[in-house]
């Protein structure tokens, strides 16, 4: 599905400031079942073992770095961008070392010479550019030979029944989704366009939501920012339906299924 981005929504309503991402992240974090986090089981794929020059485009609140700093091979250096220049605050405020830096930047359009980094970062990213391929020609861009492309995103099942709820009780809820345009599937068909050496790895999991206020905050994190024409009762409904799975299995369940990207230069 190729969608149109409008990049002053994204920008000045759903990444204004972090909160949208913070309540998606907190579901994930609370609830997993999976025993290793996303970040780390990313992180690991990438077998880093010397100092190494990084660039993360789309960095969002830093939940990777938070988890993976110490992790990184000393003498190493850290770009971190955002096109939000919200996020870039918060972040700047979170991590605090001499080894990174905070720049705004745009995923098409990058402001980095040729073949500057050893290592690529671009993580649940893709899907908010408006021409994909121009996209990942940047990454490829400022990548060095044989530099590695980091690249995550989605699967279309990927929390599927989270949407289809929303769906069922309005149908002014929209169930095109952020990742649309950049699943899994679609990814799977455009990066080889791309890239010749690919390794894909595949994260699941299952979350076990046992607290209802959690699941509706996510929601609302979703619907809120998109302005949705939904009807009065749409949250009390969502809940409702919420709360019976937690009577009857004693959680909500939401299957993940994300996939890892590691591109050669």
């Amino acid at each position: 599905m190729v969608l149109d981005v409008d990049k002053k929504y994204l920008k000045e309503q759903q990444y204004k400031s972090s909160g949208n991402l913070e309540a998606r992240i907190a579901i994930h974090e609370r609830f997993r079942t999976n025993p290793e986090s996303f970040h780390k089981w990313i992180w690991d794929n990438m077998k880093i073992n010397q100092p190494i020059k990084v660039l993360e485009v789309g960095c969002g609140t830093g939940q990777f770095w938070t988890e993976n700093y110490s992790a990184l091979p000393e003498n190493s250096h850290l770009t971190l961008t955002d096109f939000s220049d919200g996020m870039i605050e918060k972040i700047s405020s979170k991590l605090q070392h001499e080894n990174i830096k905070f720049e705004v930047a745009d995923i098409e359009d990058l402001h980095y010479d040729d073949n500057s980094f050893d290592l690529v970062m671009a993580h649940h990213v893709i899907y908010h550019s408006s021409n994909k391929d121009k996209a990942i020609s940047e990454l490829k861009r400022v990548a060095k030979p044989d530099g590695l492309i980091s690249i995550t995103t989605n699967s279309e099942k990927h929390m599927l029944n989270v949407y289809t709820i929303g769906q069922s009780i309005d149908n002014n809820y929209d169930m095109v989704r952020n990742i649309d345009g950049f699943t899994e599937e679609d990814a799977d068909s455009i990066l080889p366009k791309h890239f010749e050496n690919i390794q894909k790895e595949i994260y699941e999991d299952l979350l076990k939501v046992t607290d209802s206020d959690f699941m509706l905050e996510y929601v609302k994190s979703t619907t809120e920012p998109r302005k949705m024409n939904l009807k009065n009762s749409f949250y009390d409904e969502y809940s409702e339906i919420v709360k019976k799975e937690i009577q009857a299995k004693g959680y909500f369940g939401i299957l993940k299924r994300s996939p890892h990207f590691i591109c050669i230069k």
